[in-house]
């Protein structure tokens, strides 16, 4: 399992990265694919850039032999006994597992399909998990969750950030509760990220010659339930 995690980082580290919508989030957070979140207003752009943010994981099925959303979709359907697919609408698919290069952090901030997916598929999902795998050792870099859960609309309203857009003033989570998650890199998360949630910044070593902070990778999706319906079994269904 490790020697495939370290096969897995190298073939990351030879692919071509982008980065999350920089008017959306900031500090700017590197990736490999895509998200729905930056394509709110734009359905078409979106699917016309699924192929492409696939190629890391393409990849890593052609050259490794292993397919990361497959192996979390097969572990849902054992779990669960549901119908699992990847999010589509017109016979078209959304993407799911997204690669993140982190160093600086992700602000405090909660993600909630039935809001962030308005008239999109997965707008109709009733209930929200994701799933993180840790791909590099880093000190530092954890993600605390708190007890809090975004509520609409009464909390854009009074703590959503002008910029970046996605970010809320850290006092909406003051006197909640917080589980802190310092993952094992190979090891499967899983958390409800309606959950207001943050990624504290890297460590940086004492003896760093750049004294700048180490990047964390990760690989992620969401996954929704979406209740049956006109015949349609209860499906869990996979995006980013």
């Amino acid at each position: 399992m490790h020697e495939a995690r370290h096969q897995q980082c190298r073939k990351r580290d030879a692919n071509k990265r982008g980065a999350y919508d920089i008017d959306h989030v900031w500090p700017r957070v590197g990736c490999v694919g895509i998200a729905q979140t930056d394509h709110v207003n734009d359905k078409e752009t979106y699917f016309s850039s699924v192929k492409n943010a696939y190629s890391l994981q393409d990849r890593w099925k052609k050259e490794l032999g292993i397919d990361i959303i497959e192996r979390i979709a097969h572990s849902l359907r054992e779990a669960s006994g549901m119908v699992v697919r990847i999010a589509r609408e017109c016979e078209r698919d959304y993407f799911a597992g997204v690669i993140r290069a982190i160093s600086t952090g992700i602000q405090i901030h909660a993600d909630y399909a039935p809001f962030e997916g308005n008239g999109w598929e997965i707008g109709r999902v009733v209930a929200q998990m994701s799933w993180n795998i840790l791909l590099n050792p880093v000190p530092g870099g954890d993600t605390f969750i708190y007890d809090r859960q975004w509520q609409a609309p009464q909390d854009d309203l009074a703590w959503r950030k002008d910029f970046p857009k996605y970010a809320y003033d850290p006092r909406i989570v003051n006197g909640h509760a917080l589980k802190v998650l310092s993952p094992t890199p190979g090891d499967l998360y899983w958390f409800n990220p309606r959950n207001f949630h943050e990624v504290r910044a890297c460590d940086i070593a004492k003896d760093s010659c750049e004294q700048e902070p180490p990047t964390r990778y990760t690989v992620s999706s969401f996954v929704g339930f979406l209740p049956g319906q006109g015949g349609e079994p209860n499906t869990l269904l996979l995006w980013l």
